[in-house]
């Protein structure tokens, strides 16, 4: 997520542009960060569910808003399938650490591709050679709060507020093209419940929404789940990269 991360509120961005200027990261922010990284490093598997809604263009000066939701089960190093729930799409998204398969099922059309031997590796080349961004799934790794820290100019804890009657910790970060806000549950495992990403350097600053639900830690997840057997009707399609 860091090579393409594009986050956070552009108004919020200009209220604290002074603060800005004085401090660059706050302890507090990254201290939260850095504990909710360290989490994610010492879990063998990790599920959720996630609502997604996301401004694209829909002419040269209107954005509009689509929605989709995903369920995601990622067992490390190397395992993980993504279902996804769009507007006008229903597909799904399996990797066994060797392959990676994709799989249709509005078009009833299937792809299959070999793939690097680690999920991080996977999930950027994924992203790079064809254009499928998975839903924030590369923020649940041990370095990513160092990561974030190096990539960012400004990072701010803003305070403690209540989602869903939840206390959780809002942490804003930016740098000149991109922000990201948090919203991390104040319990003891620290997950997020809310991502919030602005793209500074686009027409309107278009956003990108995240709400995380249904969290499964430490499951074990059957070996099956993970692996892709093509219907019998449909059809195997050449995946082409996008660049």
């Amino acid at each position: 997520m860091i090579k393409r991360m594009s986050f956070g509120l552009f108004l919020l961005f200009w209220t604290v542009t002074a603060q800005a200027q004085e401090i660059k990261l706050d302890t507090t922010a990254l201290t939260i960060l850095d504990n909710m990284s360290e989490m994610f490093g010492q879990l063998k598997s990790i599920g959720f569910k996630s609502n997604i809604a996301r401004d694209v263009s829909f002419s040269n000066d209107v954005n509009i808003k689509q929605f989709s939701s995903t369920e995601v089960k990622i067992q490390g190093p190397n395992k993980f399938v993504t279902r996804v729930h769009g507007e006008e799409k229903e597909e799904v998204y399996k990797y066994n650490g060797e392959q990676v398969y994709y799989f249709s099922f509005t078009n009833n059309l299937f792809a299959v591709s070999d793939a690097p031997d680690n999920l991080i590796e996977t999930i950027d080349w994924l992203y790079t050679d064809f254009g499928i961004e998975f839903t924030a799934a590369d923020i649940f790794y041990p370095n990513f709060s160092k990561d974030l820290a190096d990539n960012m100019n400004f990072i701010q804890f803003i305070g403690v507020v209540h989602i869903d009657g939840e206390r959780s910790f809002h942490i804003l970060a930016q740098n000149e093209s991109i922000s990201v806000q948090f919203w991390i549950k104040d319990d003891v495992y620290l997950l997020p419940s809310k991502v919030v990403l602005t793209y500074l350097d686009k027409p309107f600053f278009p956003q990108y929404e995240v709400e995380f639900s249904g969290w499964e830690l430490n499951m074990e997840y059957p070996e099956a789940i993970f692996e892709f057997n093509p219907p019998p009707s449909s059809r195997q399609i050449t995946w082409m990269k996008t660049n």
